[in-house]
């Protein structure tokens, strides 16, 4: 049961990677022609749907916690819920969020620019390069979890980490030494821990 979790798991991070990665979204959108300003929302829904699914599945296998915040640790529970919930909403509005989801492409016919097009410094972006990343690992591990429930967290925080990397690398290559500065200047996924020169 657990390599077959694991496997499905890993498979979503793969398929998810594909997707986004560069090279494939400009072929994809080659072969769509008029239609690749859909591919952003085509994405997003199709990674939504298909971590749905696999959460379902996930959670129908396995009902008994083994990581269970009891009273006090429930106000601790609480509060890092509700601080990951509201560092996602403000990463999400710190970017363009039609953008984001794809309707700006949809919107402007096809005028693909998935990527910011500035670095942001201002506000939350300012403190950390990757809030949502952030708010997300702290999100999932804040949850009472099962052992398939850990298995899941501990596959995604690797692909959260993995998908840093590489999502830093198309950076540089989009904004290059801006970017690069901006690494030097504001932490990846730690808030505070750069020292000011």
């Amino acid at each position: 049961m657990y390599i077959i979790v694991i496997m499905m798991w890993v498979g979503f991070a793969c398929i998810h990677s594909l997707l986004i990665d560069l090279r494939f979204s400009d072929w994809a959108s080659r072969l769509l022609g008029r239609y690749s300003a859909y591919y952003r929302i085509f994405y997003n829904l199709l990674s939504i749907l298909l971590f749905m699914t696999l959460q379902k599945y996930t959670k129908s296998l396995d009902k008994r916690f083994v990581i269970k915040f009891v009273t006090p640790l429930t106000i601790l529970q609480f509060g890092l819920i509700i601080l990951s919930c509201l560092v996602i909403l403000w990463a999400f509005l710190s970017y363009d969020p039609l953008e984001f989801i794809g309707v700006r492409q949809i919107k402007e016919k096809g005028e693909k620019s998935t990527l910011p097009k500035a670095i942001t410094e201002k506000g939350l972006l300012g403190i950390v390069r990757h809030p949502m990343y952030l708010a997300t690992i702290i999100l999932m591990w804040s949850l009472n979890s099962t052992k398939i429930d850990i298995i899941v967290h501990t596959i995604l925080t690797i692909y959260i980490l993995i998908g840093i990397k590489l999502e830093e690398k198309k950076l540089v290559k989009q904004f290059g030494l801006s970017y690069i500065i901006y690494q030097n200047k504001v932490p990846a996924l730690i808030p505070f821990t750069k020292r000011v020169e």
